[in-house]
C-alpha cells in the first residue's frame, strides 16, 4: 500500500471522507472538471514556464477540493509503481515511468527545452503544432509526476501551451483514444530509430483536434517569425532522458530472451530489469556498477543458437545500442557470433530428451490432455531430427511442462523432461562459439 492510499479502505486518502473507490472517483471527476474550466478561463497558475513548479501548481488547482496531497508528486511519497499499457490487441505490456527520485529534475529539463522552442510558437499549421506537441506530451506523460490525475494535469497544461501558441486543443472530441495513444509512446515498440511510429497515434490525435484561434494575437503567435527550432536537437539533459527511456523500453524483450537462455527460469531476467531501472535512477553510477554484467549477459543471448532469428537478434541489438548510447566509451555494441550447426550436438543428450518427452506424452494422454501431448510429440520428433531445441518446439515443451507440473501423477516425468531439456540446451551452448573455417549457419525455424 502506498502513502497516498488509506491502508484500511484501499482508496486514496481524501478530504471528503469517502471510503468507496467508485464514489471517490466520481466526486474527484466532478470537482476537477469545475477547476479545469477555471484554468481554461485564465484562473490559476500563470506564466510561460512549464516546469516542475508549474505542473505541481496545475495539479494542486485541479484537485484542491479532493486531496490533501494535491500538488505533491510521487517523489514526496517515494512511489514508483508500474502499470499495464492500454494497447488494444496486445498482451499486458508494462509501462515504467520516470524514477520518482528524478521527477522534478526531468520536468525542469523538459520545461527548459520547451522554452528554448519558444513554447511552440511560430508553428503555422495544426499539423506542425501537433508534431511538436505530441513529442512534449509524450515526455511529460512518461514522467507521470503524480499518483493520480496525470491525464487531467497534462490536458490543462497543453491546453495552455496551445493557447499561447495560437491554437485550441479539444481533448474531449476523441477522449477514448487518448490513453492508447499516449501509452503507445511510453511502451515504444518500434525503438529509437523509428520513434515517429510510436508517436504517430498521439500526433494524429493532436492534429485532428487542434484548431487555430481567431484574432490578431493568436495570428501573431503562429507567425513563422516566432519559431525557435532546436538546431542541435534535444538539450543534453533531454537527450539523456531519451536514451534512458530507450534502454528501459528495450528491456522487456531482452528479458524474454534471457529467460529462454535459462530455460524458463526468471532470476536473471528479473535481475536484468532491476539493474536497468537502477541505471534509470542514476545513470553514471548504474552503468559503472552494472554495465559490464549487462554486456556479458547480452553477449550470451546473442551467441545463443536458439536466438539467431532476425527478431531476436534485432531486439538484442536494440538493447545493446541503447546501453552503448549511455556510455559509448565503455560500452561496445555486440555483434552476432557465428555458430556451428546443431547437428554436431552429442547424440546422447538428444536421445535422452526424446525419451523423456515420449514418456511425458504417454502420461498426458492417460490423464486426458491430448492437445499438449500431441504438441509435445511433434516437438520431440523435430528435436530428434535436428538435435536442436528452440523456437516453437521449445514453447511446446514449456506448455506441456506447465500442464504436467500441476498433475501429481506426472511430477516425475515432468522433472525428467525438464532435466533432459536443460542438458540438451547446455550442449547447444557449448558449441555456440566461433569455429575457424565454418560459415555462420542459423538453426532451422
Amino acid at each position: 500500500m502506498d502513502k497516498f492510499t488509506d491502508p484500511h479502505t484501499g482508496v486514496f486518502t481524501n478530504k471528503l471522507g469517502i471510503t468507496n473507490a467508485e464514489e471517490l472517483e466520481q466526486a474527484t471527476k466532478d470537482a476537477s472538471l469545475r477547476r479545469l474550466q477555471e484554468l481554461a478561463a485564465g484562473y490559476g497558475p500563470q506564466g510561460d514556464t512549464f516546469n516542475a513548479q508549474r505542473l505541481r501548481a496545475v495539479h494542486q488547482h485541479l484537485f484542491q477540493d479532493t486531496f490533501e496531497w494535491a500538488g505533491q508528486t510521487r517523489q514526496e511519497a517515494g512511489f514508483q509503481g508500474v502499470k499495464a499499457a492500454d494497447l488494444p490487441g496486445t498482451t499486458a505490456v508494462p509501462m515504467h515511468f520516470a524514477p520518482f527520485e528524478r521527477i522534478d529534475e526531468r520536468l525542469n529539463a523538459l520545461g527548459e527545452q520547451l522554452k528554448l522552442e519558444n513554447n511552440l510558437k511560430g508553428l503555422p499549421t495544426p499539423d506542425a503544432f501537433a508534431e511538436r506537441a505530441a513529442y512534449y506530451f509524450d515526455h511529460y506523460n512518461h514522467v507521470h509526476a503524480f499518483r493520480e490525475g496525470n491525464g487531467r494535469t497534462l490536458q490543462a497544461t497543453f491546453a495552455e501551451i496551445a493557447y499561447q501558441a495560437g491554437y485550441q486543443v479539444d481533448f474531449n472530441r476523441e477522449y477514448e483514444k487518448l490513453n492508447p495513444a499516449r501509452d503507445q509512446g511510453i511502451v515504444s515498440l518500434h525503438g529509437a530509430p523509428h520513434r515517429e511510429r510510436d508517436l504517430q497515434a498521439l500526433r494524429d490525435l493532436f492534429a485532428r483536434n487542434t484548431t487555430p484561434l481567431p484574432g490578431p494575437e493568436a495570428e501573431a503567435a503562429r507567425h513563422p517569425s516566432q519559431v525557435r527550432p532546436l538546431p542541435d536537437g534535444p538539450t543534453p539533459a533531454v537527450r539523456q532522458i531519451e536514451e534512458l527511456r530507450e534502454l528501459v523500453a528495450a528491456t522487456p524483450a531482452l528479458q524474454q530472451l534471457v529467460a529462454g537462455v535459462d530455460y524458463r527460469r526468471n532470476q536473471r531476467a528479473d535481475a536484468l530489469l532491476v539493474q536497468v531501472l537502477g541505471i534509470d535512477r542514476n545513470p553514471q553510477a548504474g552503468v559503472a556498477q552494472h554495465g559490464t554484467g549487462l554486456r556479458q549477459l547480452l553477449q550470451e543471448v546473442v551467441q545463443d543458437k536458439r536466438f539467431q532469428d532476425p527478431v531476436s537478434q534485432r531486439e538484442a541489438a536494440r538493447f545493446g545500442a541503447a546501453l552503448a548510447a549511455l556510455h559509448p566509451e565503455q560500452t561496445k555494441s555486440v555483434a552476432p557470433t557465428p555458430t556451428v550447426p546443431a547437428t554436431s550436438q552429442p547424440q546422447a543428450t538428444t536421445a535422452a530428451f526424446v525419451q523423456a518427452a515420449k514418456q511425458l506424452v504417454e502420461g498426458l494422454e492417460e490423464q486426458g490432455y491430448p492437445g499438449p501431448a500431441d504438441s509435445l510429440s511433434r516437438a520431440a520428433k523435430a528435436v530428434e531430427k535436428s538435435a536442436y531445441l528452440g523456437g516453437a518446439n521449445l514453447q511446446a515443451v514449456a506448455d506441456a511442462l506447465t500442464r504436467a507440473e500441476k498433475i501429481p501423477a506426472l511430477a516425475d516425468d515432468a522433472a525428467a523432461l525438464r532435466s533432459a531439456g536443460r542438458g540438451l540446451q547446455e550442449a547447444q551452448r557449448l558449441v555456440a562459439s566461433p569455429t575457424p573455417g565454418r560459415e555462420n549457419e542459423g538453426p532451422e525455424r
